[in-house]
């Protein structure tokens, strides 16, 4: 999930090569199973969360086993009173075959919309 800018003089798509996110399956495995104990105090309460996907496109991957998959999606959050949160923006998926589990993720990444994350964490998955 790389920071998005807002300068007015930025080549490309306006993302910094610094990340809110940079994850592999190690990293999501932790954060997962930390998730599930009674140490992650940002999830104490644990959070309510919903997550919408559309406007979902696939195409051919660089491999023979793999598909590119752009998709929009929306994750809503509230915890215990402190009101609901809402984060939008575009997934890139790359996603390849497996013959016994069917399809994997093999790679994601998370553009958001917004410039400045007002979330009280980032402790949901997107």
């Amino acid at each position: 999930m790389p920071v998005r800018t807002t300068q007015f003089c930025v080549a490309g798509p306006g993302f910094h090569d610094v990340a809110f996110f940079d994850e592999n399956i190690a990293s999501l495995r932790t954060r997962v199973r930390r998730l599930q104990t009674e140490f992650a105090w940002a999830e104490t309460p644990p959070s309510r969360t919903r997550h919408f996907v559309s406007n979902v496109l696939a195409e051919p991957g660089k491999n023979v086993d793999e598909f590119a998959v752009r998709s929009s999606f929306m994750v809503t959050r509230s915890r215990s009173d402190r009101g609901q949160q809402m984060f939008t923006g575009l997934r890139e998926d790359v996603l390849r075959s497996d013959e016994q589990t069917g399809f994997k993720i093999a790679n994601r990444r998370i553009l958001m919309d917004q410039t400045v994350i007002t979330g009280t964490n980032l402790s949901v998955l997107f």
